[in-house]
């Protein structure tokens, strides 16, 4: 049986470094939301421009024009730029002491204690709030429901 421990006397976010509870998870949330649909769209950017160069690379008589070398140097540019600003938000995750999934797929974790083991609350976009928990290092599909009581 497991059981998320709240702490009602902290309504603030967890400190860096201190685990956090359903409760400073869930105050954290509008801030998360906001930085992992930003790493939504940069994600989905970069997959369209490697897709892009995969295809032109494969057309060598293409690439070696001029023309094609300057919009190649464009795309691959933009993508580095667009990369820069997801390992951007990945350290601005980091700074809150949220850890997203990687390979990335929107999911983050919230180090937690729970029956006094370490594991991790489970935030995906699709959810409403912090409602799942897994253990350390297992991934985000291995997530299951945090119990409704929750004990102190």
């Amino acid at each position: 049986m497991v059981r998320a421990i709240q702490n009602s006397d902290e309504h603030s976010p967890s400190k860096v470094g201190e685990p956090f509870t359903v409760e400073t998870a869930t105050a954290t949330l509008p801030l998360v939301r906001r930085i992992v649909a930003d790493m939504e769209r940069l994600h989905k950017t970069v997959q369209r421009q490697r897709e892009r160069l995969s295809v032109i690379d494969q057309l060598q008589d293409s690439t070696d024009q001029p023309e094609y070398q300057e919009e190649l140097a464009d795309i691959r540019g933009s993508m580095q730029g667009e990369e820069q600003q997801f390992e951007a938000c990945v350290r601005e995750l980091n700074a809150l002491g949220v850890e997203p999934h990687i390979p990335f797929n929107a999911s983050v974790d919230f180090p937690a204690v729970i029956n006094r083991r370490a594991v991790c609350l489970c935030w995906h976009p699709g959810d409403d709030g912090v409602e799942y928990w897994h253990e350390m290092g297992e991934p985000a599909s291995a997530r299951r429901k945090l119990e409704k009581q929750v004990t102190r």
